[in-house]
């Protein structure tokens, strides 16, 4: 037909043609599963243990969010039992998450922050 120019035959086409689908990584895949695997048993790690590792910190830990597009939130992170917000905490970190301690002895596990917004305030250790 004039002026068609197989518009409809190309769309009819697209629409059978099967979608690909993701083919995994194979190489990336056993990598990562390599890494994350524990050693065979009289054999070296992969990665060194990691020390975990304790400081005290004086100031106040803000946590920072964003609700929505151009919308920036900040909250100091305060102590459930005492309300305290300024420190000294007792930060402690194991490499899996970080706790801060509150003097009155309140361990908080669940405070929101970021690794980055709690070691980025610490001084150097």
């Amino acid at each position: 037909m004039p002026g068609d120019n197989g518009a409809p035959a190309l769309a009819a086409a697209r629409q059978r043609r099967p979608q690909r689908q993701p083919r995994p990584l194979p190489d990336l895949t056993a990598l990562f599963a390599t890494m994350a695997s524990a050693s065979p048993p009289g054999t070296v790690p992969l990665t060194p243990p990691a020390e975990p590792w304790q400081v005290r910190y004086a100031g106040r830990f803000r946590r920072h969010g964003r609700p929505a597009a151009g919308v920036w939130t900040a909250g100091t992170v305060g102590c459930p039992a005492c309300g305290r917000q300024a420190g000294p905490w007792t930060v402690t970190c194991d490499w899996r998450r970080l706790s801060l301690g509150c003097p009155c002895g309140v361990v908080i596990h669940e405070h929101g922050l970021a690794f980055s917004e709690v070691w980025l305030l610490l001084p150097d250790l």
